[in-house]
């Protein structure tokens, strides 16, 4: 065997000889066509064979039986073997099945291409599961056997090696193949005394072992070509940025670890192209069928099939969905509502859009066989307004993964597919199973059309661009190296004891494809993603080559608030422009109409903390665009669900107190109460929470409410109680509490307040945590003076009654802070990052510490 290495900056394919006796054999598609494209047109002489590895496998792989793909796998695994899968493991429906039946195919994949029949030293808990695969084998053998069946999966065994097709051949040259598999190296071994066999590698000799044809690491290279590097936070200001280069270095192709993640032709058509590879996935068809399957699979069959709204709302945010059922900013502001009122499922005072959506949902998880699918898409959905000119066999290759949907159908036979798919959601997914990466053909755009925009393609394809200009994006840890791992039973010390695929072997195969890619370019711009709140920070192979090479972190290019109108600017075709204006906010008169303003004790806690907020929470009333919700009881559902019972509870004892000092509530009549309203709000309570709430929440609400009362009795039995009343303040019509150009005032409703001869107490009830000054803002708001009342706050969550000890907040200071704000022109920004962290308006500031 020859080996012959070249160089970074050098191209792998410039010096191959083109001979007739030769089986070309290329790592990928892209370096394929590098080579074929190179190669002299000689109708007389014909074209030598050239294959990327995975063709080569197919030829030198061979069965007579019937191979099942993608979804007949798994049915024919769970049709195969239904009886041993319910008896072993309790698995009783098909979709039990999918994820064990993935683990159990892939097992017996790895196996072959590692050439064993069994783990070397399982562990003990390892060894019931490889027992199950094994007992399992057995018989699904049995039924593969029978019915000449083979899975795509396992054709890729010793058995299988048919060396008939290089019989014509002298020589085999395999270029750019960095790393092979034992069953691989077996195929190898097996040519090696039929063809003379070279390896055609782009890496430094000392870091390749020939005699495992793997790689042991990875080094840079002495010299670097040009490299420049860039941070960046978010995708438009990684495409400005990306453009401003572009404009300034003269052009070039761009790269990303991650296509699925790249938008830049939606957020700019005009300039970019979608990637020329194109799957039913990437279609506006499927994109709507799968979240319209997600929602029917989301429907909560404990609740009578109720649809979850943030399921709605996950799948509103999908803009192919919401185009199909025409929905508008008025739609979302009323789903947003609802989701702000802690409403957890839609409710029957939804609009007549989401009810019209629900119904569709309800209609299609009755269906029974595929045929009813087909007559939905046909009569109901009508495909044709899915059309998409860019796609020439969209409506073919759709069809065709529904007939094939429809095979699955006839291969269980009626009884067995209604066992396996007994709701319309289950065939949905087996449809979309059959869908899933299947290719279809792009329409090749015009000149016009086309060579003029930008496409943003796979890394792979970068080692290709010998001495041009190359532009890498998305560099972050999230994507290079990214989640590496697979899911395994066995430790990383098993995968090498077993001749097995590793994570670190994966690591440095990834590492050696991006220093291709940058080291063969003539100049390299390297834009990262530091996003701390999503997780992503510079990849650490950038970090290698920039500590080798001394390469500093260029500075921002584009300021943040000019990316807007940058934006603009480029969908117009004028150039990034790099100056941005001044980003402060003005404050005017005008800003409070009637010259009023008036603001409660959670106003005031904004406008102390960042005036830029207050501005836009309360003089704007700006309701943020993203919003956070969770599939949880929310706290403020919580809080608003405890201060409605103590409300009721408050109302139907305060006669007794004031009148004639009998603190007692019946224990029963509570947990009652705490029960009606648990249903009142039953569209507001994840189904998954019920227990929780009943056994845990509502007996505890229960005692410590019970709790309060008898402190209370405990301090104020002895004396005349003249006011006893909750939730019932709003003190809106009094005079002003700044008299000035902007007459402020102050409001609020109280949670509790008691009075007696002599003595006021403020109470505050909360589930979660307090908000310093608050209280003192109410015994001004109520008596004018914050030492007039005894302040505390009872926590109903946990029993606890906590008297305030100390003033936070005095008149005075909060006149004085109020004055101050009046007298600013502008609405300045929080000096505290704390204050930032959770704020709603983060994406409207982009407040950058």
């Amino acid at each position: 065997m020859k080996f012959t290495y070249i160089n970074y900056g050098e191209d792998i394919v410039e010096n191959l000889q083109e001979r007739m006796d030769t089986i070309y054999v290329f790592s990928d598609y892209g370096l394929k066509n590098t080579y074929k494209k190179s190669l002299k047109k000689n109708i007389f002489k014909g074209v030598p064979t050239i294959l990327t590895f995975d063709e080569f496998k197919e030829k030198v792989f061979k069965t007579d039986k019937i191979i099942l793909r993608e979804a007949k796998r798994f049915i024919s695994f769970f049709n195969g073997v239904k009886k041993e899968l319910y008896e072993l493991l309790a698995m009783e429906s098909y979709y039990d099945v999918i994820d064990f039946a993935d683990s159990f195919f892939r097992y017996y994949k790895e196996l072959n291409e590692a050439m064993i029949e069994d783990i070397k030293n399982p562990q003990p808990w390892q060894e019931k599961y490889i027992n199950n695969f094994k007992y399992l084998k057995k018989k699904y053998d049995v039924y593969l056997e029978r019915k000449n069946y083979i899975l795509m999966d396992w054709i890729y065994k010793k058995e299988n090696i048919n060396l008939d097709f290089i019989k014509p051949y002298k020589k085999i040259i395999f270029i750019d193949i960095m790393d092979f598999t034992p069953l691989e190296k077996e195929v190898i071994r097996r040519i090696q005394g039929n063809l003379e066999i070279e390896f055609l590698l782009q890496i430094s000799r000392e870091d390749y072992s020939e005699e495992n044809l793997t790689i042991d690491s990875v080094t840079l290279p002495e010299k670097k070509n040009y490299i420049e590097v860039y941070e960046v936070s978010e995708d438009i200001e990684e495409l400005l940025t990306l453009e401003t280069l572009r404009g300034k270095s003269g052009g070039g192709e761009v790269y990303t670890p991650d296509i699925s993640r790249n938008r830049y032709h939606k957020i700019l058509p005009k300039i970019y192209l979608e990637s020329t590879s194109a799957v039913l996935n990437d279609t506006v068809l499927y994109k709507f069928l799968k979240t319209q399957y997600d929602l029917i699979a989301s429907l909560e069959s404990r609740l009578n099939y109720k649809l979850p709204l943030l399921e709605l709302k996950i799948a509103l945010d999908n803009l192919e969905f919401r185009e199909v059922y025409s929905i508008n900013n008025e739609d979302l502001k009323e789903l947003y509502n609802l989701l702000d009122e802690d409403y957890t499922y839609l409710n029957e005072n939804g609009s007549e859009k989401f009810q019209y959506i629900y119904g569709e949902l309800l209609k299609i998880n009755e269906f029974t066989k595929v045929d009813d699918f087909v007559r939905y898409f046909k009569e109901d959905l009508n495909l044709e307004k899915f059309y998409e000119k860019e796609y020439e066999n969209l409506f073919e290759k759709f069809y065709e993964a529904v007939t094939l949907a429809k095979t699955s159908e006839y291969m269980l036979g009626e009884e067995e597919f209604k066992k396996c798919f007994s709701k319309g959601s289950d065939i949905y997914k087996l449809i979309l199973q059959y869908m899933n990466n299947i290719e279809i053909n792009r329409v090749k755009a015009t000149y016009e059309e086309g060579e003029k925009k930008v496409i943003v393609r796979d890394m792979e394809g970068a080692k290709n661009r010998i001495g041009r200009n190359t532009y890498f994006v998305d560099i972050s840890s999230k994507t290079l190296p990214g989640n590496l791992g697979k899911r395994s039973l066995f430790s990383e010390n098993q995968r090498k004891e077993n001749n097995l695929s590793t994570k670190d072997k994966n690591r440095e195969l990834a590492k050696h494809k991006f220093f291709q890619g940058v080291f063969n370019s003539k100049n390299t711009y390297i834009i990262y993603r530091k996003n701390e709140g999503k997780g992503e920070d510079i990849s650490p192979f950038l970090t290698e080559i920039m500590e080798t090479y001394n390469i500093k972190v260029n500075k921002k290019i584009i300021k943040e608030e000019a990316i807007l109108k940058n934006l603009q600017n480029i969908y117009m075709g004028i150039p990034v422009k790099l100056d941005y204006t001044d980003d402060t906010l003005p404050k005017t008169n005008e800003d409070f109409p009637n010259g009023q303003c008036r603001i409660g004790a959670y106003d005031y806690d904004t406008l102390e903390n960042c005036e830029y907020r207050f501005y836009l929470n309360k003089i704007s009333e700006i309701e943020p665009l993203v919003k956070e919700w969770n599939k949880n009881i929310s706290m403020k559902f919580l809080g608003i669900y405890v201060h409605s019972v103590l409300e009721k509870v408050i109302d139907n004892t305060w006669k007794n107190i004031v009148f004639e000092n009998n603190f007692y509530v019946d224990e029963e009549w509570i947990e009652k109460l705490l029960l009606d309203y648990f249903f009142y709000n039953r569209d507001k309570i994840p189904v998954h929470l019920d227990n929780y709430f009943k056994e845990i929440l509502i007996p505890r609400f229960r005692d410590n409410i019970l709790k309060l009362f008898k402190e209370l009795e405990r301090t104020y039995s002895d004396k005349k109680i003249r006011r006893f009343e909750s939730e019932k303040v709003n003190w809106d019509n009094r005079e002003p509490f700044v008299d000035d150009e902007i007459k402020f005032y102050i409001t609020g409703r109280v949670d509790f307040i008691l009075e007696s001869l002599g003595e006021n107490l403020i109470l505050d009830f909360k589930t979660g945590k307090k908000q310093d000054k608050q209280l003192d803002f109410y015994s001004i708001l109520l008596y004018g003076d914050e030492n007039k009342a005894t302040k505390g706050i009872y926590n109903v969550f946990n029993g606890e009654l906590e008297y305030s000890e100390k003033v936070e907040l005095t008149r005075e200071s909060l006149k004085e802070s109020i004055i101050n704000f009046l007298k600013k022109d502008t609405y300045s920004l929080s000096e505290k990052k704390s204050s930032c962290m959770y704020c709603e308006y983060m994406n409207i500031c982009r407040r950058d510490f």
